[in-house]
């Protein structure tokens, strides 16, 4: 994919392009902790008579844009991140994401729809409301660390390796990845990794950034997503934590023209361990 740099005010975001002169164009929004690039076989078999561009969301990959764990209040940032990348095009793109760029996706359409066709959403964070009320009083008391054991774990995440064998093997051998083909992982310490002072390899996504991110999952877009007019579908795992049976069905509810589907014997992990199966519900869609 083409390498591109797109400054806005405050910094630069890095965007990979597959370039098609068209004006048909997908944005595709990582998870958190991955980067762009890591998606290449996604997003190599969507429909060639678009052009799909991903990129590295702020305090990710390649993009410098300011990333103060201590300041982020909410995913409003990378929704807002996502606006400024598309504001300029001539028409409304498609919008995809995985898990916290399913969300962000999703959010820019709700609080700007004219800028947006089709949604297309895989297992995104969309919680049950009665979650989000539990997690903002949380978030109160200066607790919201108990709702997110994922934030915890990420400040203790192994982040430094000796060379990039050494990373591939450890990544290898983790659950999270256990079912992903070699060249993806080979794709993610290729692109999530970068070389310190010390020639050792470290986490392009600070730890600390990441870990700040799982705490803030609690976003409301019950009231708005009956007054948004779009093609939706989202692809989840089945028995899907973050997306699970009781927002799927508020969902329908509130929207339903909204298209859910299933990719069996898959994780949350899905779009990296079924390219093939996601790319055809994918393009399905598309047509």
């Amino acid at each position: 994919m083409y390498k591109e740099i797109i400054n806005i005010q405050s910094g630069n975001i890095a965007t990979y392009k597959r370039l098609k002169v068209t004006d048909d164009i997908i944005y595709f929004s990582h998870a958190n902790g991955f980067c762009g690039q890591v998606y290449k076989s996604l997003l190599n078999q969507i429909d060639k008579d678009y052009e799909v561009i991903t990129y590295d969301m702020r305090g990710h990959g390649d993009t410098n844009l300011v990333a103060d764990h201590s300041k982020l209040k909410s995913w409003y940032t990378f929704r807002d991140d996502l606006a400024h990348l598309i504001q300029d095009h001539k028409k409304p793109v498609t919008l995809s994401g995985h898990s916290m760029g399913g969300t962000a996706s999703l959010l820019l359409a709700l609080s700007n729809p004219k800028l947006v066709k089709k949604l297309i959403l895989i297992d995104p964070v969309i919680l049950p409301l009665r979650y989000i009320i539990s997690y903002k009083f949380l978030q109160l008391i200066n607790l919201a660390h108990l709702a997110s054991p994922l934030s915890k774990n990420a400040l203790i995440r192994r982040n430094i390796w000796d060379n990039e064998n050494e990373a591939l093997n450890y990544f290898s051998g983790k659950s999270l990845f256990k079912n992903i083909n070699s060249e993806i992982i080979t794709d993610y310490v290729k692109h999530c990794l970068k070389k310190n002072d010390n020639h050792q390899y470290t986490l392009k996504c600070d730890p600390r950034w990441e870990s700040a991110c799982f705490k803030l999952t609690s976003h409301e877009v019950w009231f708005d997503l009956k007054k948004i007019d779009l093609p939706i579908k989202i692809i989840l795992t089945p028995n899907s934590v973050v997306c699970n049976e009781t927002s799927q069905k508020r969902i329908k509810k509130l929207n339903p023209q909204t298209e859910i589907c299933f990719i069996k014997d898959t994780s949350h992990m899905l779009p990296l361990e079924r390219t093939e199966e996601v790319a055809k519900e994918i393009n399905n869609f598309l047509t």
